[in-house]
């Protein structure tokens, strides 16, 4: 075995596991607001010798956590911790103990923001310094105390941290990893089950094996070299939470485990015991369901106006003074349905941290105006994105004559040179971003101008002779052109209305109109573009694209590699289900695969960066979809009053953002 990881180590020690490194961002003015409680906050604990709301710095825990050992309700700070703690080095300094968290959400819908700021542990992590880029993105231990890795990349080897316990204060060894492999992750049955599924313990179309050596070790084990299984067990989805899951809570929902289950789905109201167990297995909703996350939600999202999260008792991380983490004692997510509400409690300052939904480009300068009267400053989102907006022809197109059209590649760099991308970056997105295709990000390993700037020119003469190259020079009394049919070529772009699409896609649209194409852009709700896209029933759709830092854990939007990549669904099916379903696509695409398929079989970095480099040279030959504009830098805000959040946040889903940034490690100040 090489490359053995450790943890961090006693509480009093240099931290060698978790480290977060200090890092050096026109709109109407709105009266609508949200009222939200105001935050308490604690004693300080920065000091090892000063006590912390009378008692002994020395404790180590929150004054509210030392009441409950007090009066016997909470074992001692000693008993909850396990014996090697998780360091973790403080973004600024030693915090304080106590506070509430205000922050928000849109409500059901949006149980991401939940995830993205106390989800986010797995057995490993992303180190705090995450750039994407291969071998230079460390995985490191987190509930896991170290893991090794065999030569060839095929056996991994985690140890758990002996003593460490579920929220509830139930054990947590490798019975909790044996059954959560056996009896959840790897069982078809329970596959769409909250995201269920083998996930990163399939790999190259064989499932891993297990073995468990003791309590505390176990090795995960494949066929073939994998060389992208750590990054996989780090990145945002199900692969973050693969193998962690509560055995003494959730056997009791399992047949092989109750035999009185049909009883117990019976009196529960469900319609199956699979019903059951999905519900019981979200702790979204489900207050009782054992976490290992800093905050265990009290108050679950959609039976209120808010969701409630308090400080797990038994969370295994410590700062380098050795006091037990979280600093605060609550998080609470106001429910806010409209994005505008949002911004209006932001700039009244009701708000202590926050980064989604209003901080669009276009709200930043009235943000910015408000920061002294709201007591709140910006820190930077570092762009992950490869694109604002990517529009996404609908290649394996159900209807003949519009594949024929989409196809053409011609057809495709013709729109592309037809669009005003200075007048997208200028009035939707405020100034902020660069003319762009679909690319890497000019900060990763794998960016290539040339593949960046090819066909953004706004070009009007140049657009029309690639339209008529690409066979639709006849046109119609009104000038427009007219596709295999004779008639007019007319199609839609649905999208689900995020933010700047519906303004984006208006100047598009004018803009093909004056090359002679008619588009329509088609807003819908969420859910029903989702079923759209994933049924392969539209013209074409937009989105963001992902991929712009984390390239090689993200690549679907360079390749069809998943039904994420809606500009060719079918071929991603053929792909995903070995060509048992969907539709085989050119050999230019089956050569991607090929070349992802052995960059998944690379241990090393360097033969992972040739691979992929290999596979965007065809992307970019191919020309697949547009893009639109490249992101520049986002921001968020916190409060001047809210400590150790980053200046600067790598911004990808990949690392849960702003999970990345440790929010354990937050504090407020009095």
């Amino acid at each position: 075995m090489t490359r053995l990881r450790p943890s961090g180590g006693q509480p009093a020690a240099r931290p060698r596991g978790l480290v977060g490194r200090r890092r050096v961002v026109a709109a109407t003015a709105l009266t609508a607001t949200a009222a939200l409680l105001a935050a308490c906050t604690g004693e300080p604990v920065d000091d090892p010798s000063e006590s912390s709301a009378g008692e002994p710095a020395s404790s180590g825990e929150a004054p509210m956590l030392a009441e409950l050992v007090e009066s016997g309700e909470l074992p001692p700070v000693e008993e909850r911790l396990p014996e090697d703690p998780l360091v973790v080095e403080p973004t600024e300094q030693v915090g304080q103990y106590g506070g509430t968290w205000r922050t928000a959400t849109t409500g059901p819908g949006d149980e991401v923001w939940l995830d993205l700021t106390i989800g986010y542990e797995g057995l490993v992590r992303w180190a705090s310094d995450w750039t994407g880029a291969p071998g230079d993105a460390e995985v490191i231990p987190n509930i896991a105390a170290g893991y090794e890795v065999s030569e060839d990349s095929q056996e991994f080897t985690f140890t758990l941290r002996e003593g460490m316990r579920w929220s509830d204060g139930e054990p947590f060894t490798t019975a909790d990893i044996e059954f959560a492999f056996n009896d959840l992750w790897t069982d078809e049955d329970l596959a769409s089950i909250r995201g269920l599924g083998a996930g990163p313990l399939m790999h190259d179309g064989e499932l891993a094996t297990l073995q468990v050596e003791d309590d505390y070790t176990f090795t995960i084990a494949f066929d073939q070299p994998n060389g992208m299984f750590l990054s996989s067990m780090a990145s945002g989805g199900a692969g973050a939470n693969t193998l962690i899951a509560p055995r003494h809570y959730l056997e009791e929902y399992l047949p092989q485990y109750n035999d009185d289950l049909d009883d117990l789905v019976e009196s529960e109201g469900y319609d199956s015991w699979q019903d059951l167990l999905a519900a019981k297995f979200d702790y979204n909703t489900n207050t009782d369901y054992p976490v290992m996350n800093p905050w265990v939600i009290t108050e679950p999202l959609g039976t209120g106006s808010r969701v409630e999260a308090e400080r797990n008792p038994y969370y295994f991380k410590v700062d380098t003074a050795g006091n037990q983490l979280p600093y605060l004692d609550a998080v609470r997510y106001t429910v806010m349905n409209e994005p505008e509400v949002m911004l209006a409690a932001a700039m009244q300052g009701d708000i202590d941290m926050h980064s989604r939904h209003f901080n669009e480009p276009a709200n930043k300068p009235v943000l910015a105006e408000a920061r002294a009267e709201g007591n709140y400053d910006f820190f930077e989102l570092a762009p992950g994105l490869a694109n604002e907006l990517v529009v996404m022809f609908n290649l394996t197109h159900e209807d003949d004559q519009m594949r024929e059209i989409f196809t053409n590649r011609d057809f495709r760099v013709g729109l592309s040179h037809a669009i005003d991308r200075d007048e997208l970056v200028n009035t939707v997105y405020q100034r902020q971003g660069t003319p762009s295709q679909v690319s890497p990000q000019p900060t990763s390993p794998f960016y290539d101008e040339e593949m960046a700037t090819q066909y953004t020119e706004f070009d009007v003469d140049l657009a029309n002779q690639y339209l008529d190259d690409a066979g639709y020079a006849e046109r119609d009394s009104e000038g427009r052109r007219l596709g295999p049919d004779g008639e007019p070529i007319t199609f839609s772009v649905e999208h689900a209305g995020l933010p700047g699409f519906e303004d984006a896609l208006a100047l598009i649209s004018d803009d093909w109109a004056d090359v002679g194409i008619t588009m329509t852009p088609d807003p819908m709700d969420r859910s029903l573009f989702e079923e759209r896209r994933r049924s392969n029933n539209f013209d074409a759709v937009v989105w963001l694209a992902g991929g712009g830092t984390d390239v090689t854990q993200n690549p679907y939007w360079y390749a069809p590699l998943s039904d994420r990549s809606d500009f060719a669904s079918l071929w991603a099916q053929w792909y995903t289900t070995g060509g048992e379903d969907g539709e085989e696509p050119p050999a230019a695409t089956q050569e991607q695969f090929e070349l992802y398929d052995e960059l998944l079989r690379t241990a090393d970095a360097e033969g992972q960066q040739d691979l992929m480099e290999q596979l965007l040279q065809i992307t970019a030959e191919e020309f697949y979809h547009i893009g639109t504009v490249r992101p520049g830098a986002g921001y968020g805000i916190v409060s001047n009053d809210f400590h150790n959040v980053p200046t600067t946040i790598p911004d990808s889903y990949r690392v849960k953002t702003p999970a990345l940034s440790n929010p354990e490690q937050y504090y407020l100040a009095q």
